[in-house]
């Protein structure tokens, strides 16, 4: 990957071009954030050189064909939940579509999806850091109907994560399993994919696919050379008392030996319009460069 360390040295958005793909760049503290527009969201976070990306980034880019209807195209994606409306695939505009407008105004990039789909209301996104945090929020229209933020933010593995439980009657593993389906099953313990200490639970990739829930927190792991990656709930606008999940919003899918990528996935509660008719849900995207 071309340094791109003279591309991108403030906290501003620069209009750019990474592994062939029209992007945006900007690079704060020794961090550097890439959103391309083919892929509508973000798909680098790390290395200021451009020498090492966090987050799953496959190349080259790839669209759906009748080979491959659901290739991956890594980085931070969003849904609209619940998940069981569609199951698999999402809607295209979310995960395969072009940007439709991209602007950069005060530090804030901001992309417009394509809206094709109208069964679900059009999405707006923001990135813009915040101290040593990338920003991710994603706006919408309320349109009367249910719906909860869904960020996933897709890594390579190998991956292992250790998340804290909260057991309570109603949940007394202190984890959910996360419901794509509708109805899911209930969690299976002991799982080879899970090793429970405590008030802990440790997850590792590459063993048995499953996707669980956990109370809301900072999602942590190590990654190569040093480097940290934290996944943050932030706010939600505007939250009812409707939670999925069971208010399990922190969650985590790891699959078998056949996949090469985990996920980092944070919701929100269900969601009404605010004053202006517009609901939104943010993360925080953190990478902790290796000590000096």
């Amino acid at each position: 990957m071309t340094s791109l360390t003279s591309l991108a040295t403030t906290a501003t958005w620069e209009k750019s071009e990474w592994q062939g793909e029209a992007a945006w760049i900007s690079t704060n503290e020794g961090v550097c954030a890439i959103v391309t527009e083919a892929r509508s969201r973000l798909i680098y976070l790390g290395a200021a050189d451009g020498s090492f990306n966090l987050i799953n980034a496959p190349l080259p880019l790839l669209r759906p064909s009748q080979n491959n209807p659901w290739p991956n195209q890594g980085g931070h994606r969003f849904w609209l939940g619940p998940q069981h409306r569609w199951v698999w695939p999402p809607p295209a505009e979310w995960e395969y579509a072009s940007i439709q407008v991209a602007t950069a105004k005060a530090g804030v990039l901001t992309l417009h999806h394509a809206h094709v789909n109208k069964d679900y209301p059009a999405l707006t996104r923001e990135y813009a850091w915040d101290g040593k945090r990338l920003r991710c929020t994603v706006r919408w229209k309320d349109d009367g109907k249910a719906y909860f933020g869904l960020h996933v933010v897709a890594v390579n593995t190998p991956f292992i994560i250790t998340a804290h439980l909260k057991k309570t009657a109603d949940v007394p593993a202190g984890l959910v399993v996360a419901r794509m389906v509708d109805p899911e099953k209930p969690i299976q313990l002991p799982h080879p994919s899970i090793t429970i200490d405590g008030d802990t639970a440790t997850v590792r990739g590459e063993i048995q696919q499953v996707k669980l829930g956990f109370p809301p927190q900072a999602l942590t792991i190590d990654r190569p050379h040093g480097w940290k990656l934290s996944v943050i709930p932030g706010p939600a606008t505007v939250a009812t008392s409707e939670t999925p999940d069971q208010g399990y919003l922190s969650q985590i899918w790891v699959g078998n030996k056949t996949h090469d990528l985990a996920e980092l996935e944070q919701l929100t509660p269900t969601l009404k319009g605010d004053a202006t008719g517009h609901c939104s849900s943010t993360i925080y995207i953190e990478a902790t460069p290796p000590a000096p």
